[in-house]
């Protein structure tokens, strides 16, 4: 009898105990050292629904989070956690291991939130980050992606930024609030930038951005509110600012 019983467990733990261990999923514990990842990426961690609505938000001024639509990573791509009532539509964005919230008008979610949500589609189906790179610079030239048709906002009011390499090292990106008008094409040059000053370019190109920091209050403001939300997220993602 108990070298039957033997037998059951050993089949029991063969067929039920996945190989590898047991999976990672995004209701994991937070803080713990492998934390859940997407397409088995290190640079694209996997939040508590919960947690990644609130991230996605806090790129958004207060008086629009209520209503706003909110898009979320979970194990089949970016899907629609919350669908809103107002123009705006925020996401965490993990594009290349770069992690930060977003928060796009009508506009902005219409042409340039897509790439995110392609992006995502893309490592699932095993393309690698030059594979995704290369996809996404030939869909503009191509016109499948496109720049905004509009003058338009997107904000990104959240003082969290990370970079996360193909190891899952995290450090932390200097990230200065501020509101982001669509400048398709335009440089510095064109508009009197300079980084450090009141307006500058993030980039020259379909997808550039007029950036403007909000003011040192107004920083000082956000930052403090944010902590709470700061220390959960770099839990989850096994960032220690002593690092």
């Amino acid at each position: 009898m108990q070298a039957q019983r033997a037998i059951w467990i050993a089949v029991l733990v063969t067929f039920v105990r996945p190989t590898g261990g047991w999976p990672q999923t995004a209701d994991a514990p937070a803080g713990r050292a492998e934390h859940a990842q997407f397409a088995h990426s290190a640079q694209y961690p996997l939040f508590p629904r919960p947690l990644e609505i609130e991230l996605a938000l806090s790129a958004a001024p207060r008086h629009l989070r209520d209503n706003a639509s909110v898009w979320v990573l979970d194990s089949n791509g970016y899907t629609l956690a919350k669908k809103g009532t107002n123009a705006f539509s925020c996401i965490v964005s993990r594009r290349a291991g770069d992690l930060f919230p977003v928060c796009w008008d009508v506009e902005g979610a219409r042409s340039l939130m897509s790439v995110d949500l392609d992006d995502a589609q893309l490592r699932l189906s095993g393309k690698s980050g030059t594979d995704v790179e290369t996809i996404v610079a030939d869909r503009y030239k191509s016109g499948q992606y496109h720049a905004p048709a509009r003058a338009g906002i997107a904000y990104m009011l959240s003082p969290m930024r990370y970079r996360i390499d193909e190891r899952g090292s995290v450090t932390r990106t200097p990230s200065k609030p501020h509101l982001m008008f669509y400048g398709p094409h335009l440089s510095d040059s064109d508009i009197g930038g300079a980084r450090g000053a009141f307006v500058f370019m993030n980039r020259v190109g379909p997808d550039g951005m007029m950036i403007v920091p909000v003011g040192q209050k107004e920083r000082e403001a956000i930052l403090s509110e944010s902590q709470p939300l700061i220390a959960q997220v770099e839990q989850a993602i096994g960032y220690s600012p002593s690092r």
